[in-house]
């Protein structure tokens, strides 16, 4: 495969890695858990999508596909068999070193994109790199969360107060993602179920015992399709304006 077709960042050379830096190419970053989604979607669903976007947008603006974090903030599942979380504190360093590192070698342009939406997980990735931009503000990186673009989405598939963890929108994702991991035959009937807002629980996990907590109603690979469809292209045009415009 030619070198200029090459968007996983691991099978570049050291000379082809220099070229690409000097080039000023977006470096992504794919964020993911080790995770329970209800009992029909994988551990790694927030890595796979997380994966899947991050390849999709480097063919749009000519960049690399950095190897992935697998390991993400999982506070609100912990209970659950298979979540496997780190705190907020080590997110933190293993984010800023690793983007340090390839600021060294002379990245400029970095997309950080996640597919776990907990909040610890977002904070502790722009506190990571909140230094660098601080004493270097010509470079560019930007943190994006897997619901930032999904208003227009879930009002048009009647989603709007219902859409949560491991519900349609997820599940859709993942058909278009992964088909083969989604166990169809053991998506639970699920509406939103009412959550605690103010309370810090020992035991969330009370609250949504199948590990859902979205409407699972409308699982279809149409949707899914329109979901990554959406989200790559807005990535991808944010990417690009930036890079010309300078400016969200």
């Amino acid at each position: 495969m030619p070198e200029q077709d090459r968007i996983r960042l691991a099978e570049l050379t050291k000379d082809e890695f220099a070229v690409a830096m000097r080039e000023g190419r977006w470096v992504l970053l794919p964020f993911g858990t080790m995770e329970a989604h209800g009992p029909h979607l994988p551990l790694a669903t927030d890595l796979l999508q997380a994966e899947h976007i991050c390849a999709a947008v480097a063919t749009r603006v000519n960049g690399l596909v950095a190897p992935p974090l697998p390991y993400g903030v999982c506070r609100t599942f912990r209970n659950f068999p298979g979540t496997i979380s780190l705190t907020p504190a080590t997110l933190q360093a293993v984010v800023r070193d690793v983007i340090t590192e390839y600021v060294r070698h002379g990245g400029r342009r970095f997309g950080l994109i996640t597919g776990h939406a907990e909040p610890a997980q977002m904070e502790a990735m722009r506190e990571a790199v909140l230094p660098l931009v601080n004493s270097d503000p010509a470079l560019t990186v930007v943190t994006i969360g897997p619901y930032d673009f999904l208003d227009p989405v879930r009002r048009e598939a009647g989603l709007v107060g219902a859409d949560g963890h491991a519900g349609s929108i997820e599940t859709s994702g993942m058909l278009v993602v992964a088909e083969g991991l989604v166990r169809m035959d053991r998506i639970p009937k699920v509406t939103r179920p009412r959550l605690s807002k103010f309370r810090v629980m020992a035991n969330p996990e009370r609250e949504f015992p199948t590990g859902v907590r979205g409407d699972t109603s409308k699982v279809s690979r149409d949707l899914g399709e329109r979901v990554m469809q959406h989200v790559v292209n807005e990535i991808a045009n944010l990417l690009q304006r930036i890079e010309r415009e300078g400016t969200e």
